[in-house]
């Protein structure tokens, strides 16, 4: 986990600004901690959220990362959705090993939260179907955290400790989308979309 710290201290360079660490901060336990991210421009440097970095003590505890405190007027309130939010999102993955965990919070999330809390299996949320196309495979909505440590509400994705778990996430994911899709009538069409390419496809 340190080279993603280490690429965001470098900074990630977008259209006109850079993606980077301002502080660094040490969490609750050993291997845990807290990297404020901001969006740094010629004109401003502008706060968008706190990364909870975990690096883990294999085998016993895995790795894990958590977005929280997100403030989506950093880009102009166009973060949900944008091309930096995928990058991120894949850049998170991308250093996360088999069995690895990422916790979105969705908070600020207007799509994302409506959806779950309407019932939308997680996978096809807005960011669920973001996450399940970048390798996590089995999904926790935390809509009631259990306590003060546990923040708001988040997302939680798990990427699978082998091909053989990632297929049986899959065929859980798919089974629960069937039995989704035959119990409503009034579906959005994106979610439909979204149902469909899973379905017919092998994410």
């Amino acid at each position: 986990m340190s080279d993603l710290i280490s690429t965001l201290y470098g900074g990630v360079e977008f259209d006109g600004f850079t993606l980077k660490i301002g502080e660094l901060k040490e969490g609750r336990i050993m291997g845990h901690r807290y990297a404020s991210l901001y969006v740094v421009s010629k004109e401003h440097k502008s706060f968008l959220m706190v990364l909870g970095i975990y690096e883990g003590k294999p085998p016993y505890y895995l790795p894990w990362i958590e977005w929280f405190s997100i403030d989506p007027s950093a880009l102009a309130d166009k973060f949900f959705g944008s091309e930096v939010e995928k990058d991120l999102l894949e850049l998170c993955a991308s250093k996360l090993p088999e069995g690895g965990k990422l916790f979105v919070e969705y908070s600020e999330d207007e799509e994302t939260g409506k959806e779950l809390n309407f019932g939308v299996p997680p996978p096809v949320t807005r960011m669920g179907f973001l996450m399940l196309y970048r390798g996590f495979t089995w999904f926790k909505d935390w809509y009631f955290p259990e306590g003060f440590n546990e923040g708001g509400q988040k997302l939680q994705g798990e990427r699978p400790l082998d091909r053989e778990r990632r297929d049986v996430h899959m065929e859980d994911i798919r089974r629960e989308l069937v039995n989704f899709i035959d119990a409503n009538d009034d579906i959005p069409e994106e979610i439909l979309k979204r149902c469909e390419v899973i379905l017919t496809d092998k994410p």
